[in-house]
């Protein structure tokens, strides 16, 4: 599952990723299995010894799946990242899988590739300059800015307008309409004009560091934590713990109280009365963050305000011919990243596919700016304090003559592989029923990939974020139900393509390719099925989202019912997985999910932890919606409604959109205690 980002390390706000979780599936009781066998080889058989529990028509096999996460989730294969060489070797072994299954390609081949823009580089020198009232430019340090990697490749000239961090935030009414709101709301662009000038921004948000690099900093503590606390449980050191609790949660502490003024964090990461009991859970911390965020007054920001591309969009939307951009100094986290002020690499900075900006964009480091930037008189540095201090707009013309700047960029593409087969239907075999799921993941700590290192349960350094849950599950379910479908030896009604996205993990850019260029007529599939991260149920149990999508699902989904299973049906389609590409499509979608945990983008996510009992079930329930809609049952678009359509939470973040939850069986013989809330 990935987290959007505008550059290679501010991976899409992974930080609130988790936050959506501890807002989202409540802890229902869930059934728990025993720890998941050793599955035989991938083309292990029943012969061998695997149990099969036969869903109606579809025979699903844990043992199997459970192989094949094995595989998938191997450190041969070093996380599976998109841009790795391990990843074609992964596309390779998938189509080899459907190739012995005997199922069909588009063209001879069940790889389908997609370009995907990697990076970027200058076709000649960018510019920058200060052009005074009478006309004369004084040019820039060159060491002092740098084109952004989403910049056009264009050149500008206007009168400089500084508009804050160019975001906004709505009002929120209180209970009395006549009455001042609730939250106020926040514009940086109220009542400004720029018709053909030049725009100067801050990066990010109000009171707002990257969250990529907030989280980042996080998890390193939490590494300190680890590498140092088993030795000090093992000796029973009591003194050691209380010491390493202090230090740690100062440094937290620290980091954190920039950003949050005003709020209570005494109750971050408390000491429990038994020191030797001492975990650090970042989600029982973000949930301390997460309330204490709600609690603070003032206007409430979209988690995607600091996305830049978003703000350029608006502010040339507005008028602005060129945008000059700045890290302010508040939105480091630490005087060593301020003093540094580093620029994104180029090369890797994953800028994004999709129109290319007709402006110039260029980043100025925030010295240079408090130079030779000014709006009456005051620097950016101390305008951006007043900001973030009260959260009022700061808007003005910048003092002196006009900006000129320039940028020439071109693209840097590779060719990434998605993977795609086909099981022919009967009658309907002109109508698609799409099935989906993401097999790349983050890779290694190599330079390549996104993995951060971290310490295992033994203290060993684990440099490699093996994906076993996310999304070696979806693929090992998706490849079980294709194998299903094959063994049952019917031919479905309505022809089935199976897809396995890359680039989901740097913004679903493999589905989002396939959406926009598919290798079948788009216009032909019927729903999509989507199943990411299946692989861990505990105690919130399993979230099937989307269902606002369609009418028909809810119908479907009762008449199979939960299974014994604690289930979160919702109605909104989350934005973060590779379903959203096609429902832009206004294709009904369907979400599988059992939630974010504390392995999540970690190199603790091992095939090891997988629940094989609570992937038999899902398994089973996939197998039977996939049977219903092959079968031919009606399923149309529905135009969202209040509360449905894209959300950026994740299935149950927001109370509203739930449309209801099954509580699991206290036993599985049990079928009278499976109940609605």
């Amino acid at each position: 599952m990935p987290v959007h980002h505008d550059t290679p390390r501010a991976r899409r706000s992974v930080a609130l990723a988790l936050l959506a979780v501890l807002l989202g599936l409540n802890p229902l009781a869930c059934r728990r299995a025993e720890a998941p066998p050793q599955g035989p080889e991938a083309q292990a058989s029943e012969a061998a010894g695997a149990e099969v529990r036969a869903a109606p028509g579809l025979a699903i096999d844990a043992a199997r799946m459970i192989a094949d996460i094995q595989h998938l989730a191997a450190d041969e294969l070093r996380g599976r990242f998109t841009l790795s060489p391990e990843l074609e070797v992964s596309a390779r072994w998938i189509g080899e899988r459907y190739r012995s299954l005997g199922l069909e390609s588009y063209g001879g081949d069940f790889s389908a590739p997609f370009a995907m823009t990697t990076g970027v580089k200058m076709r000649g020198p960018a510019t920058l300059a200060m052009v005074d009232r009478k006309g004369k430019a004084r040019p820039v340090d060159a060491n002092a800015f740098q084109p952004a990697a989403i910049s056009g490749s264009a050149s500008a000239r206007g009168s400089a307008v500084f508009v804050g961090y160019g975001v906004e935030a709505p009002e929120i009414a209180g209970e009395d309409p006549k009455g001042p709101p609730a939250v106020p709301g926040y514009d940086d662009l109220a009542g400004v004009d720029l018709q053909g000038k030049v725009a100067v921004i801050l990066l990010e948000a109000p009171n707002r560091p990257s969250l990529r690099a907030l989280f980042s900093r996080l998890q390193r503590e939490q590494e300190a934590f680890e590498a140092a606390i088993g030795g000090l449980r093992e000796r029973e050191d009591i003194a050691g713990i209380r010491k390493l609790h202090g230090e740690i949660r100062g440094r937290l502490v620290g980091l954190l109280r920039p950003f949050m003024p005003g709020a209570k964090l005494d109750d971050l990461w408390p000491l429990p009365e038994d020191p030797l009991a001492l975990r650090l859970e970042l989600q029982e911390l973000l949930g301390v963050l997460m309330r204490e965020a709600a609690r603070l007054k003032g206007p409430r920001f979209d988690m995607n305000a600091g996305r830049l591309r978003s703000k350029v969009d608006r502010l040339v939307a507005a008028g602005a011919v060129g945008v000059v951009v700045v890290r302010g100094p508040r939105s480091f986290l630490d005087e060593g990243e301020r003093a540094a002020d580093e620029f994104e690499d180029l090369a890797t900075s994953r800028p994004g596919d999709g129109e290319a900006l007709k402006v110039p964009v260029i980043q100025i480091k925030w010295r240079e700016a408090d130079r030779l930037l000014r709006v009456k008189g005051k620097k950016i540095s101390a305008l951006q304090a007043e900001i973030d201090r009260d959260l009022r707009p700061r808007s003005g013309a910048i003092d002196g003559g006009e900006i000129e700047l320039s940028a020439a960029l071109e693209p840097i593409t590779t060719s990434i592989p998605n993977v795609v087969a086909v099981l022919p239907g009967s009658d309907l075999a002109d109508e698609i029923i799409l099935l989906g799921a993401h097999y790349d993941h983050i890779g290694a700590d190599d330079g390549v990939g996104e993995c951060q290192a971290a310490r295992d349960g033994a203290g060993e350094r684990d440099a490699i974020c093996n994906g076993a849950d996310d999304n070696a599950s979806g693929t090992a379910m998706l490849l079980e139900v294709a194998r299903a479908w094959v063994a049952r030896g019917v031919k479905p009604r309505r022809t089935l393509v199976f897809a396995h996205f890359a680039g989901e993990e740097l913004g679903l850019r493999g589905s989002a390719a396939m959406a926009a260029e598919p290798p079948f007529p788009i216009g032909q599939v019927k729903a999509m099925i989507n199943l990411d991260m299946v692989g861990r149920l505990g105690p919130r149990g399993l979230a099937v989202g989307g269902l606002g999508s369609s009418d028909a699902w809810m119908p479907i989904l009762d008449e199979i019912g939960a299974k014994g299973l604690s289930v979160l049906y919702e109605s909104s389609v989350a934005t973060r997985s590779d379903h959203a590409s096609f429902y832009r499509k206004k294709i009904p979608v369907l979400f599988f999910f059992t939630g974010v945990h504390s392995d999540y983008h970690r190199p603790g996510d091992h095939a090891d932890k997988i629940n094989a009992d609570g992937m038999q079930t899902i398994g089973e329930m996939v197998g039977e919606v996939t049977l219903a809609l092959a079968d031919g049952r009606e399923i149309a678009y529905r135009e969202p409604a209040q509360g449905d359509g894209l959300s950026r939470g994740l299935p149950g973040s927001d109370p509203a959109t739930v449309v209801k939850k099954v509580k699991a069986r206290r036993s599985a013989g049990d079928a009278g205690d499976e109940a609605a809330e």
